[in-house]
This record gives C-alpha cells, structure tokens and sequence, in this order.
C-alpha cells in the first residue's frame, strides 16, 4: 500500500519492533530498497546507478589499487544474471565483480562487507533526506539472492544509531542550505572574481565542475569539510555553483530546516521568494510573464518546451503553474492532468492561459483539475490578481 508518513519514522519503530522485511521509497521515478532484518540493516539501494560509484566506495575505504585490477577482469567472469534490477542488490556487475575480487584474493570476505556497507549506508542517507513519496512495505522479503549465495553482508548493522549519524549529519548540511542544495553540485572558479585567496588558489586545478564528493575523494577529506572550507568563497561569488548532473539531479536535495517558532516561521515567508512557472511556448508571452511579475518577490521559471514541462516541474517544486493549453504534442489540458496525478505537484495550483473564453473550455480546464482560467490578452493587474489569489501568504507590488 502506498502511503506518505516521515521516512524517519517508518524505519525507527520497524527497528524497534525488530521487524522483516523491505522497504520500498520512491520520488521523482527514483526507487529505494532498505532491508531489515530483526529491525537491524541487511542492505540498501537505489535505483540510480552510476558507473564509478563503486570506485568511489573502493576509494574511500582504502581500496585504491583494486580499480585498475576491475577493469581487467573478463566480462565472461562476472556472471551477470540480472542486469534489470531496479538496484545494484538486485542486478547488475557490482556483486559478481566483488565476488571475482574476493575469489582471486585482491579482496577479503570481510573487506567485501565493509563495501558493500559502505554502499548501503549511502543508499540510507539520501533516502533520509527524502520529504515525500510512498512507501510500501513487503513482509518477510529477504536480500536478492546474488547476495547471500556470494556469501556477502552476512553482518548486520544497527539502524538506529546510522539514522541518529545521519540525521547529525544533516543538521551540519543545512548549515550551508542558504548557497548548497545537494553535495553532487558541480563547482566551478569564478575567473571575473580574479580569486586571491590562497586556498582558492590552490584548488583552482580541482574548481572546474568536479562535485563536493569527488573534491572529498581527490582531497582526503570529509565531504562536510569540503563544504565547510569553501562555503565562504560560494557566499561571496568567488565558487560558482551548478546543479548536479544527470542522473544525480533526481536524488533528494538537502531538506530545508526545520523551525519550531512560529515568529520564525514568519520571518522566513517575508523573505521567501516563491516559485511560480510559466509554460508556454511563446517566447513573447513568456516575456510578458516575467515582466509583469518582476523578480522582486518571485522566482520565475519559463517552460517553452511543454514534453519537458514535467520533469522540470517535479524538480522545481514550484508554489503557482501559470500553464498555456493551445501547445504543441501536448496540450494544456491533458498535462494539466498529469500533473495533478502526480503526489509532489498536485496540490499545487494551475492557471489555464488562453484565448478561448466558451463555457466548455472553462468547463474542460476544471474537470483535468486547472484551478483557474486567465484569458488572454491579460493586463498585470490581471496577472497579479491570479497570484494574490493563490498565493495570499505574500504582499505584492501594485
């Protein structure tokens, strides 16, 4: 069954009922599998699985030397039996190869858990971090079995206190939310900053879109450090930062922190700006969009391409959808739809932008779930109208 509830929550109390079985979270089309064994972790994955991750992990725990010894082992050696798991538990060359190592004594049995480990604590972090989605939970289902006959992760781990690790973790991220959204950003030099400071300087080899991760591996250092040490330098222009790569732009970003004060809580709102989208495929009514709402108060997100629009959506999280229906391949009318069958954007507001005024199309727009209709040509007060009505919480310039 499919259900929202806090993450955090389902995977505390089925550790402190000392629960079997899986776990399945997803968001965004990304699926995470977190396997419990008398409520302590056997394993976790997701389903986003990047060539050199492995690399990473054989990196991080000392195991360097191995990757050159990966790349010659035979295809035949690797005995990949299900190359279209959801996961690397599930399928693919990550179990098989490891086996191979610890068959061909590069790698100890021991050693092999403490990768796979490595892996699965991975896996759990980035699944903390998710703020919704479903869940569901399969009773009694054990670790794949490419992964007990290789006789790996037969050690089990506590759940609870890598939770409270990560959760420790998480607070020291939200630390830098204000400029960092994700460790997978891509960094960059600003050479129009002309950079002095030594240790700007000094990395200036490294700054050309590597991530906070790979910077972690090349400087030996935590990932939280890297972010720590350049933080200064992302505040002020001299880092420019991108946004992670695909397919790494579909794991969850650092969620923002929680305020308990609700003097606080309205602190922030007076400074939030919200996020409202504009889709058309009009570059002029486009730009009349943006100029009539300003970038004062509003984050404008233009969308010219409507096959796009909902991928880009799902990502953006935008609080208003201003939306065309007369497009071309898809129409507003039936993106409309599929948004608001999507559980991130359906209780966000759609406003139908279009020439026709009949009772049927109005009709139309409010059975595929368009919370409005603004008909064009629309003035700014028009335009401005819309949004006071759907987003009350915020004064507008007049």
């Amino acid at each position: 069954m499919n259900q929202s509830l806090s993450y955090v929550e389902l995977l505390t109390g089925a550790s402190s009922s000392k629960n079997n079985g899986s776990f399945q979270f997803s968001e965004k089309g990304v699926n995470w599998k977190i396997y419990l064994e008398q409520g302590q972790l056997r394993g976790a994955a997701n389903s986003i699985r990047l060539p050199l991750a492995l690399n990473y992990h054989l990196r991080k725990l000392g195991f360097a030397n191995l990757i050159n010894i990966i790349k010659s082992i035979p295809a035949s050696e690797l005995e990949i039996q299900n190359n279209e798991g959801d996961n690397w538990l599930e399928g693919g060359s990550w179990i098989p190869c490891l086996r191979w190592l610890v068959s061909h004594d590069h790698l100890k049995l021991s050693e092999a858990d403490q990768v796979l480990a490595s892996l699965s604590e991975e896996a759990l972090e980035t699944c903390l971090w998710l703020m919704a989605g479903g869940y569901k939970w399969i009773e009694g289902q054990c670790l794949p079995q490419q992964v007990t006959t290789a006789g790996f992760m037969s050690q089990k781990l506590d759940l609870i206190p890598l939770i409270e690790k990560f959760q420790n973790r998480l607070q020291k991220w939200q630390e830098f939310r204000s400029v960092i959204n994700s460790p997978y950003q891509g960094l960059f030099l600003n050479l129009k900053s002309k950079p002095s400071a030594p240790i700007l300087l000094k990395l200036a080899k490294f700054l050309k879109g590597l991530s906070f991760r790979e910077l972690s591996i090349l400087l030996n250092q935590d990932e939280l450090k890297i972010a720590q040490l350049l933080f200064p330098y992302i505040k002020t222009g001299e880092i420019i930062l991108n946004e992670p790569s695909f397919p790494l732009n579909f794991l969850p970003s650092i969620p923002q922190k929680f305020v308990d004060s609700g003097i606080k809580e309205n602190a922030i709102k007076q400074q939030k700006k919200f996020k409202i989208a504009c889709i058309d495929d009009s570059p002029i009514i486009l730009d009349e969009m943006q100029r009539f709402l300003g970038k004062q108060n509003f984050e404008i997100f233009r969308i010219d391409n409507p096959l796009e629009a909902a991928s880009k959506l799902l990502k953006i999280k935008p609080d208003l959808i201003f939306m065309d229906i007369s497009m071309p391949k898809i129409n507003g009318y039936k993106l409309c739809s599929l948004l608001k069958k999507s559980a991130v954007l359906k209780k966000t507001p759609i406003v139908m932008v279009t020439g026709r005024t009949g009772f049927i199309d109005k009709t139309r727009a409010q059975v595929v779930g368009a919370s409005d209709y603004l008909t064009k040509p629309f003035t700014r007060s028009d335009l401005l109208k819309a949004v006071e009505k759907y987003l009350p919480e915020f004064a507008l310039p007049k």
